[in-house]
């Protein structure tokens, strides 16, 4: 039953416009109602905070006499100080995305799906994705009476730099911060319906109820909408077992759970430590310190507490990175493939399963693994172009072709697709693909048309397709389009000069094109190398030894470059095949090993090189020593001015 107080029906004045909300204004939501047997106040309209909409609020006042006088309406009454009965607060699974996506964005940097959110009888699951990491975590409600509470548990990930736990603490600071205050895993709210009603009933005109009687409930869930009522009705929560697991187990680890979320592994770990001396052999504890061993590198504690406390095939994802460790990969990929068929956050599983296709010896079982991966989530882009590269290093082109098409249809936006298809584009030809390549290379300028490493991509994938002359126009406009744009015009330049030494055979002009490539491109080396090529074959090999030294030079002081150590190997031939000089050969090898140092071809020329330093040293050696002996024995010295 309510009663509703009715507005004044005198019109307003003329030239006045209505009144848009002060405190007497008979509009706001609230209307007088009898709750439970008493008069009081309810909200009528949603009201929203952040990700929460507060349903229903209602009041009742005690201590009224009657007969009462209800003319004054809600007016007369929003004043009075009353208890809180009842508020209803609900959220859905798009509201919460929308409030916590761009926080966590903030304060962890760039996602590479969205954040991902699901509810359970007991609580939320929180799980997000990075570029090479996933992480997820349980939510436990665990209310006590008024006080809303929140326990973390359950938190695993993959490819994280610290333990998960620690990672899904730092996010719940960022995301509650404000509003809760934390202690070691859990959450706390405390005298949740005092605060709830100060944020609420001051807003639309009313005086803050008493809320000492209020209590939470469980949450009910209605498809993806969760609800929660605070009512004075309400006792203590029936909490399920795994929930009452998580609080026994918050009560262990509390000052351990401090000192993660701060980073302190080691105080973290002495506390998991003296909580294990209360409750030995505690599962998560556990792995809680095993994790944080292998964060440290300490391989041999991790393995020993592990197998002391369980079988290690039950150790899950520690489990499986001990086995690795231990030369056991069958094993170590055995425990991962049944990690990833229980855990119900698809990314996760599918970075799991992406580390069992890195650690499977055939080509078969990696197939196997990139294929269930990618099945786990079709949507992470990683999964899928680990399968795409997978599948053109075996030649399976339909199969390729169908990931980039997959992969661009996924995509949003214009400058997203121009950068699949280059890519894709990319590893079709670096496999062989030509034609396939150059059809990507084509969508790609499609999207980017002065995109200058589509052009030089398709000027490749022209030219080893038979198609050379088609490839000198476009590599010359790609020239031009990156010295107007004071773009890096290296790659297009090399390509260039390649093509007009092999296909119009002018040599001096190819070396023309690749003088104009600065040190500072990130081609420099390879023109250089190019640049001494040509001008021995022009029989410069002055200029040539001089383009080699450039070359080591770059290669010494840049980033490391995929085919240095070829390039060193070739010059180190010319010096000492054609220059006859060792010495600057050895320079050359000594960079080639340190760039290189288990590829046999450079171990066998700097042995060859280094023996034949060692027999002229050798032998100027014995001819210095026969000189100061006959200095010392002559009657005649040698005079040492002539």
């Amino acid at each position: 039953m309510s009663v509703v107080s009715k507005p004044s029906s005198r019109p307003d004045p003329p030239g006045r416009e209505p009144p848009s909300g002060p405190p007497g204004d008979p509009r706001v939501p609230l209307r007088l109602s009898v709750t439970r047997g008493r008069l009081g106040l309810e909200l009528y309209e949603p009201m929203q905070l952040g990700p929460i909409k507060a349903e229903q609020v209602a009041l009742s006042f005690v201590g009224l006499k009657f007969p009462l006088d209800l003319s004054g309406g809600v007016p007369a009454f929003r004043h009075r100080r009353g208890n809180l009965e009842r508020v209803v607060l609900s959220t859905d699974i798009e509201q919460l995305r929308k409030w916590i996506e761009p926080r966590l964005r903030s304060a962890f940097g760039p996602l590479v799906r969205p954040v991902d959110l699901w509810w359970h009888s007991w609580g939320l699951s929180i799980g997000f994705a990075r570029e090479t990491s996933a992480i997820a975590w349980d939510l436990h409600w665990a209310p006590l009476l008024g006080s809303a509470r929140w326990v973390v548990g359950n938190a695993r990930g993959w490819g994280l730099s610290s333990p998960a736990l620690a990672e899904a603490l730092r996010v719940m600071d960022a995301l509650t911060d404000k509003v809760f205050s934390r202690r070691g895993r859990v959450l706390w709210l405390e005298d949740a319906g005092r605060r709830l009603s100060r944020s609420l009933l001051p807003a639309v005109g009313a005086r803050a109820p008493a809320a000492t009687e209020v209590a939470f409930g469980a949450i009910v869930l209605s498809d993806l909408v969760a609800t929660v009522a605070l009512d004075a009705t309400h006792g203590l929560v029936e909490l399920g077992q795994e929930t009452t697991r998580a609080i026994e187990l918050s009560e262990l680890t509390r000052s351990g759970d401090d000192a993660l979320a701060l980073g302190e592994l080691e105080l973290a770990r002495n506390a998991y430590l003296a909580a294990l001396e209360s409750a030995p052999r505690q599962r998560e504890l556990v792995l809680l310190v095993a994790e944080i061993d292998l964060q440290l590198g300490r391989f041999e504690s991790a393995l020993g507490l592990v197998s002391e406390a369980m079988p290690i095939l039950v150790a899950g994802t520690i489990g499986a990175q001990l086995l690795k460790r231990s030369g056991e990969p069958e094993a170590a990929l055995e425990i991962l493939g049944q990690a990833a068929r229980d855990e119900r956050y698809s990314p996760l599983a599918a970075m799991i399963l992406l580390s069992c296709a890195e650690i499977a010896s055939g080509g078969l079982e990696q197939r196997f693994a990139l294929d269930a991966a990618v099945a786990a989530s079709p949507t992470l882009m990683r999964a899928r172009w680990a399968r795409l590269e997978a599948r053109a290093s075996f030649g399976d082109l339909p199969g390729a072709i169908a990931d980039a098409q997959h992969l661009e249809a996924s995509s949003s936006g214009r400058k997203a697709r121009h950068e699949v298809c280059r890519r894709a584009a990319d590893l079709l030809l670096r496999n062989g693909f030509e034609v396939e390549a150059g059809q990507l290379f084509q969508r790609a300028l499609r999207y980017g048309p002065e995109d200058i490493a589509s052009m030089v991509g398709l000027a490749r994938a022209l030219n080893q397709s038979g198609q050379a002359m088609r490839a000198i126009p476009l590599l010359e406009r790609a020239v031009q389009g990156a010295e107007q744009g004071a773009k890096a015009t290296g790659d297009a330049l090399v390509e260039l000069s390649r093509l007009i030494a092999t296909k119009l055979q002018d040599l001096p002009q190819a070396v023309a094109r690749l003088r104009r490539v600065p040190p500072s491109d990130p081609a420099a080396a390879v023109a250089r190398a190019l640049e001494a090529r040509y001008r021995f074959m022009l029989g410069d090999a002055i200029g040539a030894s001089l383009a080699f030294a450039r070359m080591r030079e770059i290669v010494e002081m840049g980033p490391s470059e995929s085919k240095a150590s070829e390039m060193l190997i070739e010059a180190a031939r010319f010096e000492r095949d054609v220059m006859r000089d060792p010495s600057t050969a050895e320079r050359h090898l000594a960079l080639a090993l340190r760039l290189s140092p288990h590829q046999p071809m450079v171990q066998e020329l700097y042995r060859e090189v280094a023996a034949v330093l060692t027999a002229r040293k050798m032998r100027n050696r014995s001819v210095g020593d026969e000189i100061r002996k006959s200095d010392v024995t002559s009657d005649n010295p040698v005079d040492p001015t002539k």
